[in-house]
């Protein structure tokens, strides 16, 4: 499991969530200060959503929890159903554990929130992540999951920014 940045567990955060196979990415954010970590689970099927579930709560159970934002789906995805499954999961333990329902974000808006358009390339967000934020990571899900702990936060202060920020607002976006 790969780890950046240092954050405590007093004060209240923020978190982003990039729900992955590949990289299950997840941030705790405040005021610039951070925890990342992105977990590669070993597992298969069933046994890997529950190693997931597991390294969810273990990761957020010292965190005093504002809000989360988590990555939508990437409609036409070969992985589909496995991501559907993956990303239930997710909302399923925020909800049973956190009594939280998390915002989710399209990855078009994710793009437009962190470099201004919307159609940008998945490995143009690390870069993008360094130069808006300087928080450099070797991951592009943990920097999306960094980008959209930054996004719940409403930190945002360029136009583009608190454009995605407010359309998120809308209670469509909230998964209840």
């Amino acid at each position: 499991m790969k780890k950046y940045g240092v954050i405590g567990t007093i004060d209240p955060v923020y978190i982003g969530i990039d729900q992955s196979y590949t990289g299950f990415a997840i941030t705790a954010y405040l005021r610039g200060d951070y925890y990342t970590t992105v977990y590669k689970s070993p597992k298969r099927g069933v046994d890997r959503l529950l190693d997931l579930q597991s390294h969810l709560r273990e990761q957020l159970h010292d965190f005093k929890i504002i809000d989360v934002a988590m990555e939508g789906y990437a409609f036409g995805s070969q992985m589909s159903n496995m991501l559907g499954e993956l990303g239930g999961m997710v909302k399923m333990t925020l909800k049973d554990d956190f009594d939280i329902y998390p915002i989710i974000v399209p990855p078009t808006s994710l793009k437009k929130y962190v470099t201004g358009k919307g159609n940008t390339q998945k490995n143009q967000m690390l870069m993008h992540v360094f130069k808006n934020y300087g928080v450099e990571f070797d991951d592009d899900n943990a920097a999306d999951s960094y980008a959209l702990a930054h996004l719940v936060s409403g930190e945002g202060t360029l136009a583009y920014q608190k454009q995605v920020y407010d359309k998120l607002q809308d209670p469509d976006y909230r998964e209840k």
